[in-house]
């Protein structure tokens, strides 16, 4: 039993998510009768038609506040109620919680702006310009609705936004923690000059003996050494960083100075930083330069206090 009344609200969810948006009727010979036609009975070509939860009539973006949203906007509206339902309010409510009763007093609020206006445009019904007045109720009740409507609309695409955001900077933060494993036992030292020997072998037995010899790295702290990125024809002078992997953590730490940076025989030998780290210790140096720089300028001259 259970299920078949389950399956019949999913039934009557999906036909009414389904024609949620139509596309507004064109005016043609037999359009008269059109069920997708707004109240407005205007043809209004390229517009489009929101569906009420209730009482299953369509009308205009432009006539219910809803013009500037797209298609697919539309059909993110839940539980849309048109001008004719939304006089009703209590019909929707099903308990009486503390978020209802709140909702009730922002209807009752917006209804008795409303109702005036609403008032005199019946009165001017009962003279007989009953399709002006029609308009115009529609458009009054829309500048009811419109900004509530919207910020829907805009705190979903904001959310949706957010997600993005988060997925990218945890992608990043994946990306980085990574990278920073691959190089935690690893050191760089910058403008050591390229072996010019003809095989790749042969030019990695002179970083090998460079790193021993020059930079007094102990065999048992040396595991092997290599040069990061791609040799630059273009920039013949130009010497490619050398990498060295050391045996464990204490071996990168007392090389490096802990992490400060040591400098043997005019090189300098550092961590093998990720590129966030770089750019962390870029930014850090130029906070503490701009604060070196301004307490220099704090200083008061000596010439000036004779």
């Amino acid at each position: 039993m259970n299920d078949s009344n389950d399956k019949k609200m999913t039934d009557k969810k999906a036909d009414s998510t389904r024609n949620k948006v139509v596309k507004s009727p064109e005016k043609t010979p037999s359009s008269s009768d059109n069920e997708f036609l707004c109240p407005c009975k205007k043809y209004i070509g390229g517009e489009f038609s929101v569906g009420c939860d209730q009482c299953e009539k369509f009308w205009h973006y432009g006539c219910v506040g809803l013009k500037g949203l797209t298609e697919e906007m539309g059909r993110l509206l839940e539980n849309w109620l048109c001008p004719d339902c939304f006089k009703s309010p209590h019909s929707y409510i099903e308990s009486d919680n503390e978020e209802n009763k709140a909702l009730r007093v922002i209807i009752k609020e917006e209804l008795q702006l409303f109702a005036p206006k609403l008032t005199n445009s019946l009165n001017n019904v009962i003279n007989g310009s009953t399709e002006k007045t029609v308009n115009k109720a529609v458009h009054l009740y829309s500048e009811v609705t419109a900004k509530s409507q919207k910020k829907v609309i805009e705190d979903l695409s904001t959310a949706q936004a957010s997600e993005n955001v988060i997925s990218k900077v945890q992608t990043k933060m994946h990306t980085d923690a990574y990278e920073r494993n691959l190089r935690k036992l690893n050191l760089c030292v910058l403008k050591v000059p390229e072996s010019k020997k003809d095989t790749s072998k042969q030019r990695q037995e002179e970083d090998a003996k460079f790193c021993l010899e020059t930079l007094k790295i102990e065999k048992k702290d040396f595991i092997s050494c290599h040069r990061a990125g791609k040799p630059d024809p273009e920039k013949p002078d130009y010497c490619r960083p050398l990498i060295i992997k050391t045996a464990d953590d204490e071996s990168v730490n007392y090389y490096s100075n802990h992490g400060k940076g040591w400098k043997e025989s005019s090189y300098w030998i550092n961590l093998d930083l990720c590129r966030a780290d770089r750019e962390i210790r870029f930014l850090a140096r130029k906070e503490r330069k701009k604060r070196l720089d301004g307490a220099k300028k704090k200083k008061v001259p000596t010439a000036t206090l004779r």
